[in-house]
């Protein structure tokens, strides 16, 4: 049986059997295939502290906490609005920060919570590789190769991996996400160049490469992302960049090679931040940058510029500058 027919399976409510959870007064009816789903995929993550003889869908501990600390979440929601609020499905699960010792929950069990929109599990030595709307990864040690399978997941809008040990290249086949928004991928260890198939990833928000070992240069497809808001990246500035009229975030640091003159961004007027970090430019400082109506912080740190600041700084609002060796740390925090 193929993913697709899985997917219409689960869907179809005539093949629902369902599990009884008393929940105030009333009884909640959660499948049982999303029910043996959750259980399979607490085995495979070694997530013990879910307790089945309570509704997961009851917003009550072990299955919500609403105080969990800073940088930590442990909770499964569910839309219970179905046959007149009589049944539920499971519609994010978010495990953060949870040190859990498994492994990659499989497609077999992700597949069997059909109604799933977010999905989020980082912990310290495991790796989530499917979900419908979002998949996040965000500062842990998670190594290997990107699952080409990803690409598979067309409902998928996000995919964050930063500050992991992922390696290789990037699977050629994540151009063919059709909704995806946000891909953040900094401070790994991937190599080679950005698959030329990236240029149909025309949906995204926010795209971060930074810190990584690509070859070649950014590609000047990316000038055809014209919905792009946030840009992180580790290589040659593309000549693209300046048609990105929609960006306000743009990020672009440690870049080997000969020296640069200032990017000409004249024409990113929604720009907040900008940031140049160790990248070779030389010269004085673009009078532009004092026009930047939206500008709020400017980094531009060890590079090589020379020269004032020019008069037209004047109109920021708040200016702090740091001079290191070699003249080469400049930064602006504006409030």
């Amino acid at each position: 049986m193929t993913f697709l027919e899985l997917l219409l399976l689960s869907s179809l409510p005539i093949a629902f059997s369902f599990s009884h959870f008393a929940f105030g007064a009333t009884t909640t009816l959660l499948p049982d295939i999303e029910v043996q789903a959750l259980q399979d995929i607490a085995k495979t993550l070694g997530k013990k502290d879910w307790n089945f003889s309570i509704d997961p869908c009851s917003k009550q501990p072990p299955w919500f906490f609403s105080n969990a600390s800073k940088g930590h979440e442990n909770a499964v929601t569910c839309n219970c609005t179905f046959a007149n609020s009589t049944v539920c499905h499971v519609v994010s699960i978010l495990l953060k920060a949870q040190r859990l010792p498994g492994t990659v929950p499989p497609e077999s069990e992700l597949v069997r919570l059909p109604y799933l929109q977010v999905i989020l599990i980082a912990s310290w030595n495991s790796i989530l590789t499917c979900g419908c709307y979002a998949s996040s990864l965000l500062g842990n040690r998670v190594s290997g190769s990107i699952p080409k399978e990803l690409a598979n997941i067309t409902t998928l809008k996000s995919l964050s991996i930063e500050y992991n040990q992922f390696s290789g290249n990037l699977p050629p086949k994540l151009g063919n996400l059709p909704q995806i928004e946000r891909m953040l991928m900094s401070s790994n260890n991937f190599t080679g160049e950005i698959p030329a198939t990236f240029a149909k990833l025309t949906t995204l928000k926010d795209f971060r490469i930074a810190d990584n070992h690509f070859s070649g240069s950014i590609p000047d497809f990316i000038q055809n992302w014209t919905n792009l808001e946030k840009l992180g990246l580790s290589g040659p500035i593309p000549t693209g960049s300046s048609f990105l009229a929609k960006v306000n975030d743009l990020r672009i640091s440690d870049l080997n090679g000969t020296d640069m003159s200032f990017p000409l961004i004249s024409s990113m007027t929604k720009l907040k931040t900008l940031i140049l970090m160790s990248c070779n430019i030389i010269g004085p400082l673009p009078e532009y940058l004092g026009q930047l109506p939206n500008l709020s912080t400017l980094d531009i740190s060890f590079n090589k510029l020379s020269g004032g600041i020019p008069s037209n700084f004047r109109s920021l609002r708040q200016v702090e500058y740091h001079e290191g060796m070699d003249n080469c740390y400049f930064s602006l925090h504006l409030v």
